[in-house]
């Protein structure tokens, strides 16, 4: 039987999404945390590796396969975790911006997104086990490993919200034909101020300006952003809850996806993804084990004018957004739940190894 040992200094809140894979394919009794195997891995020495990937091995006897999984924004490599292990999998792949890289131990995967993947207790068990298990010397400060468990319970939700089978808020559990919900973290990146702020406020100007629809939404953020005058009639300054945010997004008619900061495919695909949503969609940059295609599993723009015919299109077909919605599902099911991921990883992880 495999044995599955996580690196107990990983940040939980991006490496969920995958730990809920490996219990789903290795069975929850098969996980253990520890720093055992990752000492030749010295994350300490390798800047920003706390925010860039987890590690994990695969015991099999006195067999030991060494994996990462990189969740970072940018498309860069971390050469010291790269030269460590068995398998790299990253979400923002890309084979031109990567070349030194291309070779066999990359594997292209698709977006996940934090989940809730332990009650409160075992939040409170898993923060101190695993800080312990690090010999008390987190990667980063004692407050953002705290910060990191309880953000993760108290922020994100379990998995089973998604797949809408829980009430969150009573309200139908299916798409208004005319409503549309959409929020976004004005980000305060370089690569964000004319990319996927701007283009963010155009879909939600076109929502506001359409007639049949009813729009609800803006831009989270605080008065000391550097765009915070020109979206300031679309931002509001308290949060939405987690539970909030997915029930008014199953509501939606259809979301609207770009890439966000380095142009990265953000949580938020992988969200309308797993919800079945119809997604309208400006182009990738980055690489996906299996490309979207238009019409079938979601709505590619290229400009405004796209845009807004794009909203008109699913305001009045919905055979159309059905077959989007469906096919949204069916990605998700294939490509991005946290099983398939991990399973994608292992059958790649298979061609690494011959």
């Amino acid at each position: 039987m495999i044995k599955v040992v996580i690196d107990a200094s990983n940040r939980m809140k991006y490496s969920s999404f995958y730990i809920k894979g490996l219990e789903e394919v290795f069975g929850k009794e098969n996980i253990s945390f520890s720093s055992k195997y990752f000492k030749e891995l010295d994350r300490r020495s390798d800047s920003h590796s706390f925010d860039h990937y987890m590690a994990f091995v695969l015991l099999d006897g006195n067999n030991i396969k060494k994996i990462i999984i990189d969740f970072r924004d940018k498309t860069t490599i971390k050469s010291n975790a790269y030269n460590w292990c068995d398998a790299y999998a990253k979400i923002n792949f890309n084979k031109e911006l990567s070349k030194d890289f291309s070779g066999k131990k990359i594997i292209s995967i698709p977006p996940g997104f934090g989940i809730r993947i332990w009650n409160f207790w075992e939040t409170i068990y898993y923060c101190f086990n695993n800080l312990s298990k690090c010999k008390f010397y987190p990667l980063e400060s004692y407050k953002l490993h705290f910060a990191d468990y309880f953000s993760l319970y108290f922020r994100r939700s379990n998995l089973e919200a998604y797949y809408n089978k829980q009430t969150l808020i009573k309200t139908p559990k299916k798409s208004r034909e005319n409503y549309v919900f959409f929020i976004s973290t004005l980000w305060q990146h370089e690569s964000c101020y004319e990319g996927a702020n701007i283009i963010r406020k155009r879909f939600i100007e076109l929502c506001k300006q359409n007639e049949k629809i009813e729009f609800e939404g803006g831009f989270y953020s605080n008065t000391s952003h550097p765009q915070f005058k020109e979206f300031k009639d679309l931002i509001f300054l308290k949060r939405c809850s987690i539970k909030e945010y997915i029930s008014k997004t199953i509501l939606s008619s259809f979301v609207f996806n770009t890439p966000a900061v380095f142009n990265c495919h953000g949580w938020k695909l992988g969200e309308f993804l797993a919800l079945g949503k119809a997604i309208i969609s400006t182009p990738f940059f980055n690489d996906l084990p299996e490309n979207f295609i238009h019409g079938k599993n979601i709505h590619f723009v290229n400009n405004d004018s796209e845009l807004e015919e794009a909203i008109n299109l699913l305001l009045v077909d919905q055979d159309y957004k059905k077959q989007l919605e469906d096919g949204a599902k069916l990605y998700y099911d294939k490509y991005v739940s946290p099983k398939s991921v991990i399973q994608h990883i292992l059958k790649n992880f298979s061609r690494i190894l011959t």
